[in-house]
């Protein structure tokens, strides 16, 4: 039971530490380096179950847990921001019903494919994949240079 949650607690844990390190640096260098840093640690992650090295398992967990939890942070503080008071809690209960349909669809999605194929490593490999090509997605939507919104369409509301 205890060796079960370990990466779990890993993965948690280097999210948690990613939060508080990154809490004052800007919103989205902290969503680009979450993102790098989801798809390298699920990569080391990868090679480390492919090579049967423990350590190698966690540290690449870790890393994943560093970049999910700075990119959910920042994207967090992106967002925010751009909901007037009385909105936040609505807008923040849509972004964590969003996030757990995120998490949640893939995951049992893998556990049928695991349990349909026979074969969790094989399940493993391609969800990491997955991973891997989403985050890289996001980092490339990220760098890409913002183009100006019209006044009619911006995606900030003006002072009231």
């Amino acid at each position: 039971m205890l060796l079960g949650g370990l990466p779990l607690f890993a993965l948690a844990g280097g999210g948690a530490v990613a939060i508080f390190a990154l809490r004052n640096a800007a919103p989205r260098p902290v969503m680009v380096f979450g993102a790098a840093a989801l798809g390298g640690g699920v990569a080391l992650t990868l090679a480390a179950v492919e090579l049967t090295s423990t350590s190698g398992f966690f540290i690449g967990t870790v890393v994943a847990g560093v970049g999910f939890g700075a990119a959910f942070q920042g994207g967090i503080r992106t967002v925010v921001p751009l909901a007037h008071p009385h909105e936040r809690a609505g807008l923040l209960s849509v972004v964590y019903v969003v996030s757990y349909l995120a998490m949640g669809a893939p995951a049992v999605l893998g556990g049928l494919l695991a349990v349909h194929n026979g074969n969790v490593l094989v399940t493993a490999r391609e969800y990491g994949l997955a991973v891997i090509v989403l985050a890289a997605l996001a980092a490339a939507g990220l760098l890409r240079p913002r183009t100006a919104y019209p006044a009619c369409c911006s995606a900030v509301p003006s002072a009231r």
